[in-house]
């Protein structure tokens, strides 16, 4: 038997709660995206052997996984595609889940996408990369309670995103944004975010984003996202020296302002930047960013489109 499992990456739009006065901290929102994927293919053979892209990692969760369930690690596993690792598209999730979905499918294991999860040691805040990854689409998630428990976040909203939007996502070639120590370290030595702000997060989202989802008014889901991104990014500004992670990202941010998308940001610590345009704006809007990232630091700009259904995963017989 082999197992062929293909993801959809990660955009995390931002936080709700980083205050946790009601028992609960976190919360997130993010949608899945087409593109760029992990692909895996797993097959049994005689021991646990890892090719392709991100073998290191990729060795050390399987591991992990068979140090949890019953099952011998006679598996060759092959990376044939890795997200780009700490830019803020849920790479390291979207990995986990694809090995822990394969070998749980090849060994015969009986377990849930979040239990899965919790296994390879994801959903630590957020539940967001674990729900687009069963069902893409966007997402909400309830947080977790505070004290830090082992339950996973509670999944409050999911829904399809637009098909006919689109996201110009923008990766500058600059340092790459907070990732594990790191970034347990910001969340540890920042002080809770005033009531009010997190009050103002939830009403955005409430009485603008979401309605202006259901009713596919870009403009207005637009509106909504860039301002809950300016509260995060106000919040997080003291750990990454600014209201967003690199002055080039700045750049890069103010440029999509001025062609007039509907709706920009951060996706987590970055440097990935996006924002969202029609489908008929997306081809111009695209070269007009492309040319000029070419002047300044370089990176990758390309367009993606919501993944409204989760990983493929394919089952065949030798």
């Amino acid at each position: 038997m082999k197992v062929y499992v293909k993801t959809p990456a990660r955009l995390h739009l931002g936080l709700i709660d980083l205050n946790g006065d009601l028992g609960r901290m976190f919360g997130g929102l993010g949608v899945a995206i087409n593109q760029p994927n992990t692909i895996i293919h797993a097959q049994k053979t005689q021991n646990l052997f890892v090719t392709g892209e991100e073998t290191e990692l990729a060795t050390t969760l399987a591991h992990r996984f068979f140090k949890t369930y019953p099952a011998k690690p006679n598996i060759h596993l092959h990376i044939e595609k890795a997200i780009p690792a700490h830019t803020g598209l849920g790479s390291g999730t979207q990995l986990a889940l694809a090995i822990a979905t394969a070998l749980a499918k090849l060994s015969n294991i009986k377990a849930s996408t979040p239990e899965l999860a919790l296994t390879m040691g994801r959903a630590q805040r957020t539940g967001v990369g674990t729900a687009i990854f069963q069902n893409g689409g966007f997402v909400i998630d309830g947080g977790k309670k505070q004290p830090p428990n082992t339950e996973f976040s509670p999944l409050i909203y999911q829904q399809p995103f637009p098909q006919e939007w689109r996201f110009i996502i923008t990766i500058p070639n600059v340092q790459k944004g907070l990732c594990s120590s790191e970034e347990k370290s910001a969340f540890n030595n920042l002080p809770p975010m005033p009531a009010t702000e997190v009050a103002k997060i939830c009403r955005l989202t409430m009485l603008k984003l979401l309605p202006a989802l259901v009713e596919k008014d870009l403009e207005s889901f637009g509106e909504a996202l860039t301002a809950i991104q300016l509260v995060t990014g106000n919040y997080f500004a003291q750990m990454q020296g600014g209201t967003y992670s690199n002055i080039n990202v700045v750049d890069t941010l103010d440029f999509l302002k001025q062609l007039g998308v509907h709706g920009y940001g951060q996706s987590s610590w970055g440097p990935t930047v996006y924002g969202i345009v029609k489908q008929k704006d997306a081809k111009e809007t695209l070269k007009k960013v492309r040319n000029h990232l070419s002047k300044s630091v370089g990176g990758d700009v390309f367009v993606a489109k919501a993944n409204n259904k989760g990983a493929t995963i394919k089952i065949t017989q030798n």
